[in-house]
């Protein structure tokens, strides 16, 4: 088999940006930027759009299996095959499939095909037909059209023909960047990485800020918020996390003699108007949370509606109608979930009365916040936050 006649490269398929309409090639070049750069540099990846495919050309060292761990980071993309591709007519296109499959162990298979280009002399029913009769004639294998052990899939293309037999899922959605910025306020949960990662899911591009009681609590908060950040970051190709001293702020409110059942949705709408200044400063649209409607008391929709009256930007809660089990099995596929998993002191623990309120009102918090001055705290937390960037 002549090495000029046939090479192997990655077929990517999308999903939703085939619905984009004349925004569509903004969408596809980010994408097959984005695949570019997740790749390993060192295999020269190039993307090429092809009829709602895309093409990486890859060098011919390149591990398979490193490629496989990175596409399962890049958003956008419904699924992918190691393909090889050719340009001929059906004799050469029966005459590649029959040689790869005699390499394989199976005994029922199934070919799939699809004809884009209609001047190919047979359409797809009969490649599916007349491949299928040469493998059971000359490899002796069976028809399977529901389980089969190999699928041969053909796809062609112009004057390309694309063989594979294999398709691993993507995580789809849309690419990365294209949907403006976020913040998302982040903890060492379960919840907040996969909220987080559910909006760098559907096209965003989203900063961080975690809040943190050292030392009264441990540094655990803080390292582990810094690795499930360095997981989040293989998604959108790196990211920016700040790291807010909240200590200052929960001394006062103790204080001030602040009603304790107020403390935690008190706590909340300080941090929300931190991350607002944040977010504004980074040119964030709007604010992300991991809440989930009645998971914790501060989750009920009174407190939730206090909270949010603290600042005039969008709250996102790509949670909020999601149960802890679905969230922790979100968690384990995109790999956060051993860290979270691992033992921290949230710095909402502090300083947590019995009986929290569970239904409070804007009216009622804002006197409580009038026994002390949160503007001079919010700005001393600003001033003092450390800013890590991580990189990819």
């Amino acid at each position: 088999m002549s090495p000029n006649m046939i090479r192997k490269i990655l077929l990517v398929h999308y999903h939703e940006l085939a619905l984009k309409g004349e925004n569509r090639p903004f969408f596809e070049r980010t994408l097959v930027a984005n695949i570019e750069k997740a790749l390993p540099a060192a295999y020269q990846p190039k993307g090429e759009l092809c009829f709602g495919r895309i093409i990486v050309s890859l060098t011919d060292d390149a591990d398979e299996k490193a490629v496989r761990e990175s596409m399962h980071h890049v958003c956008g993309v419904a699924n992918f095959s190691f393909a090889r591709v050719f340009s001929g007519d059906f004799e050469t296109l029966s005459n590649y499939a029959l040689e790869f499959l005699a390499q394989k162990e199976f005994r029922t298979f199934r070919v799939t095909a699809r004809r884009a280009d209609k001047q190919f002399p047979l359409n797809s029913q009969q490649i599916n037909e007349h491949l299928g009769a040469l493998i059971v004639e000359r490899l002796g294998k069976k028809v399977d059209l529901h389980t089969p052990d190999i699928t041969c899939f053909i796809e062609i293309v112009g004057k390309r023909i694309f063989l594979y037999f294999e398709k691993e899922q993507g995580i789809g959605g849309l690419p990365a960047r294209t949907s403006g910025r976020v913040l998302s306020l982040i903890s060492s949960g379960f919840d907040s990485p996969v909220a987080s990662w559910k909006m760098m899911r559907r096209g965003c591009e989203v900063l961080f800020v975690h809040f943190h009681s050292y030392p009264y609590t441990t540094d655990a908060s803080r390292e582990n918020v810094k690795e499930i950040v360095k997981v989040l970051a293989r998604f959108q190709n790196g990211a920016r996390l700040f790291l807010v001293p909240f200590l200052p702020i929960q001394k006062e409110i103790t204080a001030a003699g602040a009603d304790e059942r107020m403390r935690v949705v008190l706590y909340r709408r300080h941090m929300a108007r931190i991350a607002e200044r944040i977010a504004l400063h980074n040119n964030c649209g709007a604010l992300v949370t991991g809440e989930s409607l009645g998971q914790v008391a501060s989750q009920t929709l009174e407190n939730l509606s206090t909270i949010s009256a603290a600042v005039t930007m969008l709250f996102l809660r790509p949670l909020i109608g999601e149960n802890k089990d679905e969230i922790i099995e979100v968690a384990r596929k995109i790999g956060t979930s051993a860290i979270s998993a691992m033992p921290y002191e949230d710095c909402c623990s502090l300083f947590l009365p019995e009986h929290p309120r569970t239904k409070t009102n804007r009216a009622d918090v804002e006197r409580e916040e009038e026994k002390y001055d949160g503007a001079r705290l919010e700005e001393e937390a600003i001033a003092a936050a450390e800013v890590v960037d991580i990189h990819i």
